[in-house]
């Protein structure tokens, strides 16, 4: 942490005497059939409703639930959700990977991450941002809502989406506290909210490091095969694959009449490369990232019968690394581009300081829209929506390969950096991308007992085309007890900026007449909230999916390299069976199972991930001081893809706990948590380059203190 990052942390607290954390005690006074009756959310139509009224499979963490669990991130939250796994991105310097009842893509971008409605997400890959750890004190709950959501937010949401709700008015509870423990991790975490006359001030604070564990070794990498065929010895395996990260988030929400502005930031100042961008150990490298979104929003409402609001956002964000692709000594076959070349290479050259490339990209995003909700009668309820975007993209790039740099005729190259931005030869152009759309629902209330939602959306892309995507709901109320939901509907993943502009690039190069990948969903989420009693609740779903023209990189004997193709398809069906009992008033249960059946195009099962998973979380209040929170999330074994003659991933059970004990003086909170108790040998799938696959931190102890004011 730099002398200037240090300065601002403590500034940030002195300037905010009154900051104090969020009340940790859980709701045991209430019944969960009480407790569903308060519960909303947001993202699954785009307003605020019931989740019981919701024309979704919604999964609702609260703030009292994350910090019981004592979850840091938004990776910890998901543990809980049935249907969704955390796993390790092929692209490592991602660090995390997010799959939804089986569908993910690259860089997670079948997952559509919002922040109070406003995507969230990297511009290159239109995936999660690269180093993702995300802090959580800024959100007063976390929603999942899975399934196909374009209908309301476009493209990308395909598999499902995650919004992270941030608190409104008079809800946030001011606090400040920190975490320090293993792998020379520590947070420190602040919010406050203030009244300035007639305007209403809301600010946040997270800052996050951590070294990882080191003992997260792998014996063979990328490079061990290189070695081996060029008589070398340049790779760094055994070594550790190495996630560590110093994260930064902050939210500033200001109030004023009819008018609000909000700002976010997210920065990851320094982030390991786990275990490289080619699937060679890489402890040299580096790379950092930052996001900024800046929000308007005025309330129109006084000029209609109604609420209408005109919304205004700029988003920008800088992507920057420096990767030694292959590390220094390195052998390596070349092309007469100058590029990795295995099929017919022009000469084999001995790298002496690495094969190194700075790929960096970053850009804006302006969007206007204006958002309507009105009744058309008391049982019809009616939303419009309208909106334009325009993206700026940017990329530059140093490296010692490639067109204009390398002849294909050397056999030896050293780390000297040829400047390729603005050329021809940088990986990826300069980028404009610009659409429209107009999306409508229609939520009628057919009868007391029984719902029926109706949307669609319609975008217009200026370098795909256009789509329209449809969407269905049905809930019917059977008895006061059970409740059952049936949805259909469609979603586009629009094509990344890398996989349609990708150049210089063997790995993977891009293809400008891609379409859109497309999903068809069909849920009966069987929603069998059924309470047994006012303290059990049993709850299903089922669903069967359809993904088409999904984006694969496929060798293309004229380009010597891999091109992206709408070649890829999905199949999958699953289940989810959830069970919340709370036995006792000081007790509560919380478990579920899931399974899902996916294969491709050639009826091969899908490769990587969990077919099987189990959750039981456990919440005791022995009593009022203290409270204690177990969390077990079992993954079960992955099949490899048919090529991966490797074995069965093994399956494997990962726990957390959290013991807190409130008031040790007054406002004064403490707490232990520790991520994967048991010490629990985890792994998550590597493409094969790492035959070790990605080992997972061993056990984690973190000390917790909140001071409230």
């Amino acid at each position: 942490m730099t002398i200037t990052r240090m300065f601002f942390c403590i500034i940030w607290l002195v300037v905010a005497p009154a900051l104090y954390a969020e009340e940790t005690k859980l709701l045991f006074n209430m019944s969960l059939e009480e407790l569903s009756k308060i519960s909303v959310v947001y993202a699954a139509s785009g307003f605020k409703q019931k989740t019981s009224k919701a024309p979704a499979t919604v999964t609702i963490i609260t703030n009292d639930e994350l910090q019981a669990r004592g979850a840091r991130t938004l990776s910890d939250v998901l543990i809980s959700v049935p249907g969704v796994h955390v796993s390790e991105s092929q692209i490592q310097y991602n660090h995390k990977q997010f799959i939804i009842r089986g569908l993910s893509g690259d860089y997670s971008s079948q997952v559509k991450i919002l922040i109070d409605g406003e995507p969230f997400y990297n511009m290159q890959s239109s995936g999660i941002a690269n180093g993702f750890h995300l802090p959580l004190t800024s959100f007063k709950q976390i929603e999942v809502i899975k399934g196909p959501g374009s209908a309301v937010y476009g493209a990308d949401a395909f598999a499902g989406i995650i919004n992270l709700v941030s608190y409104q008015q008079n809800e946030m509870k001011t606090n400040v506290g920190g975490r320090i423990g293993s792998f020379d991790s520590y947070d420190l975490f602040a919010k406050h909210e203030l009244f300035i006359g007639n305007g209403h001030l809301q600010l946040s604070f997270d800052y996050s490091k951590s070294n990882d564990d080191p003992k997260r070794i792998i014996n063979t990498d990328l490079q061990s095969v290189f070695d081996s065929i060029f008589a070398t010895s340049a790779s760094q395996a055994p070594g550790p694959i190495d996630e560590h990260y110093e994260v930064m988030s902050a939210m500033a929400k200001w109030r004023w009449h009819k008018l609000s502005l909000n700002y976010f930031t997210w920065r990851n100042f320094d982030m390991g490369l786990g275990g490289g961008i080619a699937q060679a150990l890489d402890s040299k490298g580096s790379a950092s990232t930052k996001h900024n979104q800046y929000l308007a929003k005025y309330d129109l409402s006084d000029y209609v019968d109604s609420n209408l609001i005109a919304t205004f956002s700029y988003k920008n964000q800088w992507n920057q690394s420096y990767l030694n692709v292959f590390p220094a000594g390195s052998v390596l076959p070349i092309g007469a581009d100058g590029n990795l070349d295995f099929s017919t290479p022009t000469t084999v050259a001995l790298f002496s300081d690495g094969y190194i490339g700075t790929p960096s990209s970053g850009g804006n995003v302006t969007a206007y829209r204006l958002t309507h909700l009105f009744n058309i009668n008391e049982n019809h309820l009616f939303r419009w929506e309208t909106g334009y975007e325009r993206l700026k993209f940017n990329a530059t790039e140093r490296k010692n390969f490639g067109p204009s740099v390398l002849l294909g005729t050397e056999t030896v190259v050293t780390g000297r950096l040829t400047d390729v931005s603005g050329t021809p030869y940088v990986y990826l152009p300069n980028v404009k991308r610009n659409f429209y759309y107009l999306s409508i629902q229609d939520e009628w209330q057919v009868q007391p007992n029984l719902q029926f939602t109706l949307g669609a959306r319609y975008d217009n892309y200026s370098d795909f085309g256009a789509r329209t995507n449809p969407r269905l709901g049905l809930i019917w109320q059977t008895s006061d007890a059970l409740t059952m939901k049936f949805f259909a509907g469609t979603a586009i993943k629009a094509p990344s900026i890398a996989q349609l502009y990708s150049q210089n690039n063997p790995v993977g190069l891009g293809n400008s007449s891609l379409q859109s990948e497309k999903v068809e969903t069909l849920e009966t989420g069987m929603g069998l909230e059924y309470f047994v009693n006012e303290n059990m609740l049993i709850s299903a779903s089922f669903y069967k999916y359809h993904a088409r023209d999904l984006v694969k990189f496929v060798f293309d004997e004229e380009q010597r390299g891999n091109v992206a193709q709408n070649i890829g398809e999905l199949k999958g069906k699953g289940a989810e069976l959830s069970f919340k009992w709370k036995p006792y008033n000081n007790v509560s249960l919380d478990a579920n199972y899931s399974v899902v059946q996916s294969e491709n195009e050639a009826s091969v099962d899908t490769p990587d991930i969990p077919r099987n998973m189990a959750y039981l979380g456990i919440a005791w209040q022995p009593s009022g001081n203290w409270s204690w929170n177990l969390n077990a999330k079992w993954v079960g074994n992955r099949v490899r893809a048919i090529t991966d003659t490797r074995d069965k991933l093994a399956s494997y059970t990962w726990i957390t706990s959290k013991l807190q004990l409130t008031d040790i003086i007054k406002g004064v909170d403490a707490a232990i948590i520790i991520n994967n108790a048991l010490d629990t040998e985890a792994r998550e799938p590597s493409n094969g380059s790492i035959a070790d696959d990605y080992p997972q931190p061993g056990r984690q102890v973190l000390l917790e203190m909140n001071y409230r004011f």
